[in-house]
């Protein structure tokens, strides 16, 4: 098992606590097993990224988008980003965080049809 970088933990709980609103509404949805039963952790670190929200288990990354990411800047460290993680063998679902705020059901919805078609991929 990979040693744990004390900084970068602390760095991931730092960011649980600062978490927006979008990523709050988005693990309201996903913690303690509410999606078909799996675990997801949130503000973990991959590689040299923390990711909102992970399912080891599944290889599912779930990232909640602010306006910073809708900029051709945010688009292409996106890009970079979610190359990585799938070099890495993890599918990436990215959520726009104003629709967490529109249609949180819509939202629910849409990750408990991408965790199922990812489980059947997996498992």
């Amino acid at each position: 098992m990979a040693r744990r970088d004390p900084e970068r933990v602390a760095f991931a709980r730092e960011q649980r606590k600062q978490a927006n609103e979008f990523a709050q509404g988005v693990w309201q949805m996903l913690r303690a097993r509410k999606i078909l039963g799996y675990k997801f952790r949130r503000e973990h670190p991959i590689g040299p990224y923390t990711v909102d929200f992970v399912c080891l288990e599944l290889k599912l990354v779930i990232e909640v988008d602010g306006k910073d990411h809708m900029t051709e800047a945010g688009k292409q460290r996106d890009q970079r980003r979610d190359q990585l993680l799938h070099r890495q063998g993890f599918d990436v679902m990215r959520i726009n965080g104003y629709d967490v705020a529109r249609d949180d059901q819509a939202v629910r919805t849409q990750i408990e049809s991408i965790v199922a078609l990812r489980a059947e991929e997996v498992l």
